[in-house]
C-alpha cells in the first residue's frame, strides 16, 4: 500500500498528468456537457427525418449489397477503407471475371443478362483522380430462389478478401450497412420511449458519454506513463527501484495500477457530474442509480489500461517517444476505422474505440452486445498480458543483462560499429 501510495503522489504532481487531466475535461465538457447530453424530449409528429434504424433484415441485406456490389463491378471502382484510410480499388480480368460469377450466383442471371441490366441503367460519367469511370443506376439486381443467406455472407467475405479487406462487403458490417430503413413517427416515438423505459434514461446517457470520452482515453494515459518512466531515467531513480527488496511484479503492478486509478479519477468525477445532472432534467422519471457508473467503467476502463500497459512496455523496450508513436498509430487506425464504420450501430471485437454517438439506437448497440463485452475483456486480458511482459523486461534490466534497445544516439542499433 505504501508503494501504491508512493506511486499516486508521484503521479499526481506531475506536469503530465495535470495536462491529462485538464485535456480529458476538455473533451468531456465540450462534447457531452455542451454538444450531446442534452434533455430529450418526444419527437413531433410531421417533421420531415426522424433518422435510420436497422432492421437486420436477410433480405434487405442480399438485395441492396448486390445493388451495391454490381454498381462497382460495372465500373470497375469499389470503394474500400482498409486501415480506414479511402481506396478506390480497380481490378484485374481475372479478378473481375471472379466478382461477375459471384454476382450471377447470386442473381441467377448469366453474363448477357447482367449485361442488359448495364445497358438499360442510367449511367452518370464521373472522374476520380487520373481515372474516368461510368457509374450505373443498378437498384433492382433480382435475388435467386435458390441463394440461402449463408451462402451470400460465404461469398461476400471472398468479395471482401478479393478487394483487399475493408470493403462495405465484410461480413461483419453486413447488416450495419445494408440493412438500414428509415424511421417512421411510430419507430421515434418507440426509440424516445426506450430511452425512458429500456434504458432508464441513464444507460442511455452512458454509451453517449462513453463515446466522447473513449477517444481521448484511447491516447492520452500512454503519454503520463512514459512521461513516468522517463522521469525515473532522468532522476537515476532506475537504481533505487531496481534495488529494492520488492519483486519486480510488484514493483510493476503498483504502477501500473497507480497510474490507472489516477487517470480514471477525473473521468468518475464527470460521471457523478452527469448523473446530477440527469437527475436534475429528468426529475420523476424511473432512473437507473447506477448505470452511469457501470457502463462506462466497462467501456472506458479497457482504454486506459490499454494505453497504460503500452506506453510502460515500448518505454522500457523503446523509449517514450516510440511509446507515444505506437500508440498513436493505434489510435489513429482505431478512430479512423471506427468512423468508417459508422458512429452508432455497429461495434466488432476488435474494435479499438467503441463508438457509440447517438443517445437513441439501443436496439443498434444491443445487437453488438456480445462483440462489446468480448471486446471490453479482450483489451483488458492483452493490457494485463502487456503489463506481465513489461515484468519480465524489468527484472532482466535487474539482473544487468538487458538495458533496453536505443534507436538513435550513442549505442543506436542503427549505428555503424568500428
Amino acid at each position: 500500500m505504501m508503494l501504491f501510495c508512493m506511486e499516486c503522489k508521484k503521479i499526481f504532481s506531475s506536469l503530465t498528468y495535470i495536462l491529462y487531466s485538464l485535456l480529458v475535461i476538455l473533451m468531456i465538457v465540450s462534447q457531452y456537457f455542451m454538444e450531446g447530453g442534452e434533455k430529450v424530449y418526444p419527437p413531433s409528429q410531421g417533421d420531415y427525418d426522424y433518422g435510420e434504424k436497422i432492421v437486420e433484415d436477410h433480405d434487405l441485406i442480399m438485395s441492396t449489397a448486390t445493388d451495391a456490389l454490381t454498381v462497382e463491378f460495372l465500373s470497375n471502382r469499389y470503394v474500400c477503407y482498409p486501415f480506414g484510410f479511402y481506396k478506390a480499388v480497380h481490378l484485374d480480368n481475372e479478378e473481375q471475371a471472379k466478382i461477375e460469377k459471384y454476382i450471377c450466383e447470386i442473381t441467377g442471371l448469366d453474363s448477357e443478362g447482367i449485361a442488359e441490366k448495364k445497358k438499360n441503367a442510367d449511367v452518370c460519367y464521373i472522374t476520380d483522380g487520373t481515372h474516368d469511370y461510368g457509374e450505373y443506376a443498378i437498384r433492382d439486381m433480382p435475388i435467386s430462389v435458390s441463394m440461402t443467406y449463408e451462402r451470400f455472407t460465404d461469398i461476400m467475405d471472398d468479395v471482401d478478401d478479393i478487394l483487399g479487406g475493408g470493403s462495405d462487403y465484410a461480413v461483419d458490417g453486413l447488416v450495419y450497412k445494408f440493412s438500414r430503413v428509415p424511421m417512421t413517427y411510430e419507430d421515434a416515438v418507440e426509440d424516445y420511449n426506450s430511452i425512458l423505459t429500456d434504458d432508464r434514461v441513464t444507460n442511455a446517457y452512458a454509451r453517449l458519454f462513453s463515446d466522447y470520452a473513449g477517444i481521448v482515453l484511447a491516447i492520452l494515459p500512454v503519454f503520463v506513463a512514459a512521461a513516468l518512466t522517463a522521469a525515473d531515467r532522468r532522476r537515476r531513480m532506475s537504481e533505487l527501484i531496481y534495488s529494492r527488496r520488492s519483486s519486480s511484479l510488484r514493483i510493476v503492478f503498483t504502477r501500473f495500477l497507480a497510474l490507472v486509478t489516477t487517470m480514471f479519477i477525473p473521468v468518475f468525477v464527470f460521471m457523478v457530474i452527469a448523473l446530477i445532472q440527469i437527475l436534475i432534467r429528468y426529475n420523476g422519471a424511473d432512473i437507473d442509480m447506477t448505470a452511469m457508473f457501470t457502463l462506462p467503467t466497462f467501456w472506458l476502463l479497457p482504454n486506459i489500461m490499454a494505453a497504460t500497459a503500452t506506453g510502460m512496455l515500448v518505454t522500457e523496450i523503446l523509449s517514450a517517444g516510440a511509446a507515444i508513436l505506437v500508440q498513436f498509430v493505434w489510435w489513429f487506425m482505431g478512430l479512423m476505422a471506427g468512423g468508417t464504420a459508422g458512429l452508432s450501430g455497429r461495434i466488432g471485437k476488435f474494435t479499438f474505440i467503441c463508438r457509440h454517438n447517438a443517445l437513441g439506437n439501443r436496439s443498434g448497440f444491443i445487437m453488438n452486445w456480445n462483440n462489446f463485452v468480448f471486446n471490453r475483456v479482450f483489451y483488458m486480458v492483452i493490457s494485463v498480458a502487456a503489463v506481465l511482459f513489461t515484468v519480465g523486461i524489468y527484472e532482466l534490466k535487474r539482473g544487468g543483462s538487458f538495458n533496453g534497445i536505443r534507436l538513435f544516439g550513442k549505442g543506436s542499433i542503427f549505428r555503424r560499429k568500428a
